[in-house]
Parts: C-alpha cells; sequence; structure tokens
C-alpha cells in the first residue's frame, strides 16, 4: 500500500502479512486484535493511532511518525524502529522479545509495566520516558540521551550503559554530579 490515508476507523481481529506499508496515512486509526507478520512501514504516519492487544512479528518501522501512538497489551517479536518520531507513546504492559529502537525520539513516551528484556534503545532520545514497573533485564541503553529519564533502581538491574551516561543516572541514587571548581 503506497501513498493513501486510511480513515481513522476501527479493525478488529485482521491480519496483514507480507504487506508493505509506504507513506501511508494511519493517523487516528483504532485497531484491537490485530496481528501483523513480515510487514514494513516505510515514511508512515501513525500518530495518535492505537492498537489494543496487537500482536508484530518480524515488523519493521523506518522514518515513522508515532507520536501519541497507543500499544496496550502488544505482543512484539523481532520488532525494529529506526527513526520514528514517537514522544508521547504509550507501551503499557507490552511484552517484547528482540525489540530494536534506533535513532527513535522517545521522550515522554511510556513503557509502564512493560517487558522489555533485552530490547535495545541505541541513539535514542529518553527524555521524561516512563520505565516504572517494567522489566528490563539485559536492555541496551548506550549512546542514548538519558537525562530525564523516569525509572528506578529495579528497572536499572541488568541494564547495560556507557560510563558517560552515568551521570543522567545519578540523582536515582540521590547524588549530585558537579565539577570541582579549580579555585576551590
Amino acid at each position: 500500500m503506497e501513498g493513501i490515508s486510511l480513515d481513522a476507523g476501527t479493525l478488529q481481529t485482521v491480519s496483514f502479512e507480507g504487506v508493505v506499508f509506504r507513506e501511508v496515512n494511519l493517523s487516528g486509526v483504532e485497531w484491537k486484535l490485530i496481528r501483523l507478520k513480515d510487514v514494513r512501514f516505510e515514511g508512515c504516519d501513525l500518530s495518535g493511532a492505537k492498537w489494543t492487544e496487537a500482536a508484530l512479528e518480524r515488523v519493521q518501522f523506518t522514518d515513522c511518525r508515532l507520536t501519541g501512538l497507543q500499544l496496550p497489551g502488544a505482543v512484539l517479536r523481532h520488532v525494529r524502529l529506526t527513526r520514528a518520531l514517537a514522544p508521547l507513546s504509550l507501551w503499557p504492559d507490552v511484552e517484547s522479545k528482540h525489540l530494536w529502537l534506533e535513532d527513535c525520539d522517545l521522550s515522554e513516551a511510556v513503557f509502564m509495566d512493560a517487558k522489555l528484556p533485552g530490547a535495545v534503545f541505541r541513539g535514542c532520545v529518553l527524555g521524561k520516558t516512563e520505565f516504572h514497573g517494567a522489566e528490563m533485564d539485559g536492555a541496551d541503553l548506550r549512546a542514548s540521551a538519558l537525562a530525564g529519564i523516569r525509572l528506578g533502581l529495579r528497572e536499572l538491574t541488568g541494564v547495560t550503559v556507557e560510563p558517560i551516561q552515568l551521570a543522567d543516572l545519578a540523582h536515582l541514587l540521590g547524588v549530585r554530579v558537579e565539577e570541582l571548581d579549580a579555585g576551590a
């Protein structure tokens, strides 16, 4: 499907397999129990879309706008987002395996109570991104902007970060990080 606009209607219990959505406007669509397998989204707009209890297997999103996208209870298997604009997106109770996000803006996104073991957030903006209650053991946050990230020590257990990112996480321990003035 290329260059079309799907009305902001509701689809329920529909499957798409082996489909490429290219520059398709899906903003505001509401899909329930949707199944996507071997699907690619390229340059699509999914702003404000809501996919309740969706199942995505081997799905790619490249250069897509996902502002305010809601994926409550989604199951993600081998899902990749590249250069996605997804601020204010909601991922509550998502269960993922082999989730890869690269160069994505996830500012103020919510991953509350999500299962994200081994998820890779590479070069992402995670400012004010909410991870409370998320299971993140084995997740990799290297090269991502962590300033203002919202999570606790429990969520950080088993997460990989770079030494330079530790300053952005120090507030979780109640520690201030400051340079010593040369004259002090």
